[in-house]
């Protein structure tokens, strides 16, 4: 009795995890935990923090995939949900998937592990942020009904900022989708809500699959191991403020490449931190070493930016998502009134109208 309490408590460790990767590299049909990570992390072009050891039949299948090293600007984008919200929201391209175990501190930890590679890799970097400043006026406006819709269209406005970025240089995103999640809880999945979240994140896929500068890669595993990551996600690392303050610390991990040893040789090698912070004395493990503290600047239009980077050199770009102006405002404003709309109205049949924006659904009695 105590050998099988054991086994399950183990295997209450692990869940069951499925990878989605567009475009679908030639990859072997079974992965160990270990290959699908690095097989991942090839795909977002960020191999260079994984190791891979001496597995020859992995080397061979991630020199199959294509690099975004040496190609020119790459684009990548990295979204987790649950399974059974994704089941019903992915587009034929990305339909092919590998499946293997994964221990829930590890997939708890993905987003957050990733978006840090990323931005010592990526020229800019969106993260899972905040509401938005310009969502709480969308939602006064249409009165949405609850926080899972509020969830909800802060992630579709992420997701759109994203895609429609015109910013030059490589970029990366990284989001946990867990609004979809949450209207099912609230309102089930047969409701007119569910389907229009899924419709909508449906049709926001197919277009990043449409995208021939965008990788694109989806991690889910079950409704309740995806629900116990996140909360144990929220529990060590708390959600990020919009803004982070400038820290006097130094906020790049102390590594090789961007430790000097005095004050004077960190101002040398790194141009005085490219102009944008200064050399501070940090340690880690009982190293103590110089490295770059990025602060923020002031640009000749008053807006401040943040920088990142061994050497200050990048625009750190995470933080709140601004709605943008065209199409991103009147995708955001319908999906809203949509949400606020379909839970006024109950039953009633939609307007045409409102179906026109988004996937057409066929509605279930």
């Amino acid at each position: 009795m105590k050998a099988l309490s054991v086994c399950l408590f183990l295997a209450s460790l692990s869940q069951a995890v499925q990878l989605y990767l567009h475009p679908a590299p030639s990859l072997p049909a079974k992965l160990s935990p270990r290959q699908a990570n690095a097989a991942l992390a090839r795909h977002l072009g960020l191999e260079a923090f994984e190791r891979i050891g001496s597995d020859e039949e992995l080397y061979y299948a991630l020199a199959q995939q294509e690099s975004f090293v040496g190609r020119g600007n790459g684009n990548a984008l990295l979204l987790s949900m649950g399974e059974d919200d994704a089941a019903g929201v992915i587009p034929l391209p990305l339909s092919q998937s590998w499946s293997f175990e994964q221990p829930l501190r590890i997939y708890s930890s993905l987003i957050p592990s990733y978006l840090d590679r990323a931005r010592h890799a990526f020229s800019h970097v969106f993260s899972q942020a905040a509401k938005p400043t310009g969502t709480p006026r969308i939602l006064d406006i249409f009165s949405v009904p609850s926080p899972a819709t509020e969830s909800f269209l802060s992630e579709m406005t992420a997701l759109v900022e994203f895609l429609e970025d015109e910013s030059a240089g490589d970029k990366f995103a990284a989001l946990e989708l867990r609004g979809i999640s949450a209207i099912a809880a609230q309102y089930g999945r047969t409701s007119d809500q569910y389907r229009l979240a899924s419709d909508t994140i449906r049709g926001i896929l197919s277009g990043a699959v449409a995208r021939p500068d965008i990788k694109l890669a989806l991690v889910t595993t079950s409704a309740a191991a995806f629900q116990r990551a996140m909360k144990r996600q929220d529990v060590l690392q708390p959600p990020q403020s919009p803004l982070p303050q400038p820290s006097p610390m130094p906020v790049e991990p102390i590594s090789g490449g961007a430790c000097y040893t005095s004050a004077d040789a960190c101002a040398n090698a790194t141009d005085t931190c490219s102009g944008h912070g200064e050399c501070m004395q940090a340690s880690k493990a009982g190293r103590t070493c110089f490295v770059c503290a990025c602060s923020a600047t002031t640009d000749e239009k008053g807006r401040t930016e943040h920088w990142a980077g061994a050497a200050c050199e990048r625009r750190d770009v995470s933080g709140p998502f601004v709605l943008l102006a065209g199409t991103t405002v009147g995708l955001i404003l319908l999906i809203g009134g949509s949400v606020a709309l379909l839970s006024a109205m109950g039953g009633q049949e939609l307007p045409s109208t409102l179906t026109g924006g988004v996937v057409p659904t066929t509605r279930r009695d």
